[in-house]
């Protein structure tokens, strides 16, 4: 309809500082909405203009020419102001993105009614669009191949049961674990690491609503922070 619910796991090792909870911001006088590392970057957020952008680590991706020098959180601080997938798209491809990992980017453009990814591979960006239907996204640092194979089983499974059509339905997703919690249950649990966070963006006509709960989703029944942006 005139909106879009994201749900979104984030899964870090056990001894990743515990990040930031949901803050307003203004990006190039853009009011926007998200959680942060200590470090200043972010793996999701929302703008004023009904968009939303979520970041995938790519470990499937191409290896990266050279080391590692720019954190990946650093992306969607530099890109959440702009008002379209189009423009989100050119201000991506002028960015220096020498010695930043492969990733994928996804993005939620509420007043296009489009669903846009971009794949840097550490030489080149790819860009995909996508129905304005459910879908879903996986990435694990053992396999993103063996993950979107496991996950998505789970994912089709409850699908069958119970029509995806609320965020109840979302954050019982995101906190179940298929079979037996593991490394590629939904809600990830690892001796080295751990979903840390679950974040959740609603958006209709006349808000963006970011909830944020910090811990295991399976440990929690409620959110801990509620922030909104008027539209």
């Amino acid at each position: 309809g005139q909106g879009y619910v994201v749900g979104m796991n984030r899964d870090e090792l056990r001894s990743r500082p515990a990040a930031l909870p949901p803050e307003l911001h203004k990006q190039q006088g853009v009011q926007v909405l998200y959680p942060r590392e200590t470090s200043g970057g972010t793996w999701i957020a929302c703008n004023a203009y009904g968009n939303a952008l979520a970041l995938l680590n790519w470990y499937d991706g191409a290896s990266p020419r050279g080391s590692k020098r720019v954190s990946r959180g650093v992306l969607i601080p530099s890109l959440i102001h702009e008002a379209s997938a189009v423009a989100t798209g050119r201000r991506l491809a002028s960015l220096d993105l020498e010695g930043i990992h492969p990733f994928r980017l996804v993005g939620a453009f509420r007043d296009e009614q489009i669903v846009c990814e971009w794949r840097w591979n550490g030489g080149g960006i790819r860009k995909l669009s996508f129905p304005w239907e459910l879908r879903h996204w996986f990435s694990s640092s053992l396999s993103d191949a063996k993950a979107g194979e496991m996950r998505g089983q789970i994912c089709a499974e409850i699908a069958r049961r119970e029509a995806p059509v609320s965020s109840e339905w979302l954050i019982r997703l995101h906190r179940s674990h298929g079979a037996n919690p593991g490394p590629y249950s939904i809600c990830v649990h690892r001796p080295d690491a751990v979903t840390v966070s679950y974040t959740e963006v609603r958006c209709d006509s006349a808000m963006a609503q970011m909830s944020y709960l910090s811990g295991s989703p399976c440990q929690k029944l409620g959110f801990d922070v509620r922030k909104h942006i008027l539209l």
